[in-house]
């Protein structure tokens, strides 16, 4: 366990290193002057509205985000034919969650308890000493952690489908609406969760290493499931795209978010036009801003 508390702030760090490097933090941004109350009820009701419109997201599709669930979709069902003998070529059976070996730490990448402590730590210490991108990152993390967490819960549940482990050998054994452990294979909760952490970090950090580095250990955490014999391929490919969509999805909310937020900065830095008087010891100036 220590080995794997080891990993963890390796990896944490090394993320928050290529943060700090990255080019997203380098830009020239200049947020509005908040307290940190303010910041802190704005990020309440974009939580909220952003799951509201995250829930009901089915009913406002257009054709392309049919055309990529459909794709989706289609995808599950076609991996779902090689579960067994993927299973057969990489699974090792027997074994637990945790083996005392390498995996332990991809693994525990999946654990939704790590991620969000890692997040909440980013969203207070930018709220604290007001680094406004540092917060964003924090909360849209835990936003994507949580909206796909109600998801997860809810196909378990509906679909109760049999882990390998407990299975007959049929990749299609489901007990439907149950909520036992040995019935909550689909879909994989720990690659929901390693990529939707991932593609967070690798978005806001938006280098092509952080992307490798992100997406490589979220990679890691789907085989690692696949390895130690807890879920059909089908469940990492649906969780791994469930995971990457809930965080493309709020992404895409705090960027729309930043556009109306330059947008109404640029307004305002127009009204600053006309006469400008600075009164100095010999006199004054007098300026124009267009």
């Amino acid at each position: 366990m220590k080995r794997t508390i080891l990993i963890l702030i390796l990896a944490a760090s090394f993320c928050t290193n290529l943060y700090s490097d990255s080019t997203f933090s380098k830009k020239n941004i200049k947020p509005r002057k908040t307290t940190v109350w303010q910041d802190l009820g704005n990020d309440l009701k974009y939580f909220a509205s952003d799951w509201g419109s995250y829930l009901t997201l089915p009913l406002r599709m257009d054709g392309k985000d049919v055309l990529i669930t459909s794709a989706v979709v289609g995808g599950t069902v076609i991996t779902s034919t090689l579960d067994k003998d993927i299973r057969k070529g990489i699974s090792r059976q027997g074994y637990e969650t945790y083996n005392h070996d390498f995996w332990d730490g991809p693994t525990a990448y999946g654990f939704v308890q790590y991620p969000s402590i890692f997040g909440g730590a980013l969203y207070t210490i930018g709220l604290v000493a007001r680094e406004s991108e540092l917060r964003k990152t924090g909360r849209m993390m835990i936003q994507s952690l949580a909206y796909s967490g109600t998801l997860i819960m809810g196909l378990r549940y509906l679909f109760g489908r049999h882990r390998p482990f407990v299975s007959s050998g049929n990749q299609y054994e489901f007990s439907w609406f149950n909520s036992a452990g040995d019935t909550q294979s689909f879909p994989s909760g720990h690659t929901v969760v390693a990529f939707a952490t991932s593609t967070i970090l690798a978005e806001k950090i938006d280098t092509w290493w952080a992307r490798v580095v992100c997406y490589g250990f979220a990679a890691l955490t789907a085989y690692a499931r696949l390895y130690n014999d807890k879920h059909w391929f089908s469940d990492v490919f649906f969780g791994a795209a469930l995971g990457y969509g809930t965080s493309m999805f709020v992404i895409n909310r705090e960027r729309k978010r930043e556009r109306k937020e330059n947008k109404r900065s640029s307004k305002d830095g127009k009204k600053g036009g006309g006469l400008n008087f600075y009164p100095g010891l010999n006199g004054f100036s007098v300026t124009y801003g267009f």
